[in-house]
């Protein structure tokens, strides 16, 4: 009996050690003799190694899952169509212009109310197609203005006066300058029509962005230019005409006033380049900036146009935001020539827009 009660302690710890390995979460087991207790602990971190298997298994799996789920639906919502349309207005507190038409040359300084009496169309639209990272812009600036600024002199190529007798030889010239308390009227027409490819990188732009995310296009294209100017001058009140030092009487006067209307118009291409780079300052928050340069001097003697612009965003939704933002453009075209003919126009100041985004 003695010598068989060692072999059936060690029998039952066999099994035990057994069950241990078997059931390697299990935190304690005990196993009991008719003379002895006996405790054996088995930690999970020992289990795990004899086992093979860890409890942290599963969870790898959910993550990975996760992960791929995220993937498969950022995949799914860039082979998807969006639509983007801008509104803004661009409110310059000045807007300096001059504008050349067959040698006759009118600067004007014009301040933002001026501006808004003097305009008599105005159309500002942008819009934006993408799918996946590629897609088009379309973008249109028409506006036509009034305006008038006082000179002293006019240069006449349309002199009515060349024919006749009996006045002094100056105004028998074709062309001739004419002095005198002058109001000068420009009436000005243009239309810009953009359209460029654009590639983004980043992230999709939209009203609301993950906080720390950045979204850059970039836009090759056209710019489309559009334009149109008449200037002609009437006399203030009883204000005296001279050409040449030679005073003109008063039918001349009015004979030189009526045939004094120029004109010039011209539509011409330019190259354009931009950029247009965006960063998610909070998921409601952002702040973008904005360059483009057209022309580079391509179809005139000079021709060159462009935009600059910086601002902040703010989302209204998942489908609209509002920005604020400091922008600058500029115009300068002259065709070259005897003339000249040309004009320029440079403006800065705030600007309001309005986007939606359809997607």
């Amino acid at each position: 009996m003695t010598r068989l009660l060692p072999l059936a302690v060690f029998a039952t710890l066999s099994t035990l050690c057994n069950e241990a390995v078997a059931k390697p979460f299990d935190n304690a087991i005990t196993a009991e003799s008719s003379t002895t207790d006996f405790q054996l602990v088995a930690s999970p971190s020992e289990a795990d190694s004899e086992s093979g298997t860890g409890f942290m298994a599963p969870l790898v799996l959910s993550q990975s899952s996760e992960d791929t789920t995220d993937a498969t639906q950022q995949e799914n919502e860039e082979d998807n169509w969006r639509v983007y349309l801008d509104l803004y207005a661009f409110l310059p507190p000045t807007t300096s212009s001059t504008s050349t038409v067959e040698g006759n040359t009118t600067k004007v300084d014009l301040p933002l109310s001026d501006v808004i009496n003097s305009l008599d169309e105005a159309l500002t639209l942008k819009a934006s197609f993408e799918y996946g990272r590629v897609g088009v812009l379309a973008a249109i600036n028409y506006a036509t203005l009034s305006t008038s600024a006082s000179k002293s002199s006019f240069l006449e190529t349309q002199n009515p006066l060349k024919n006749k007798t009996g006045i002094s030889s100056p105004l028998r010239s074709r062309t001739i300058r004419i002095q005198g308390d002058l109001d000068v009227d420009v009436d000005a027409n243009q239309t810009i029509f953009d359209l460029a490819m654009r590639y983004r990188a980043g992230a999709i732009q939209k009203p609301r962005m993950k906080k720390g995310s950045t979204s850059f296009l970039g836009l090759v294209g056209a710019r489309f230019i559009d334009a149109n100017l008449s200037t002609d001058f009437s006399i203030k009140g009883d204000a005296d005409v001279t050409v040449e030092g030679v005073k003109v009487n008063r039918s001349n006067s009015r004979e030189l006033e009526k045939s004094s209307n120029a004109s010039w118009g011209n539509t011409w291409v330019q190259p354009m380049v931009g950029m247009f780079g965006t960063y998610a300052i909070s998921e409601d928050w952002q702040a973008f900036a904005y360059l483009d340069a057209g022309g580079f001097g391509l179809s005139g003697s000079q021709d060159l146009s462009g935009t600059a612009q910086a601002g902040i965003a703010y989302a209204l939704g998942n489908s609209a935001q509002v920005s604020l933002s400091y922008k600058y453009f500029g115009i300068a075209y002259s065709e070259g020539g005897g003339d000249n003919n040309g004009y320029s126009s440079y403006q800065s100041g705030v600007n309001l827009g309005l986007r939606w985004l359809f997607d």
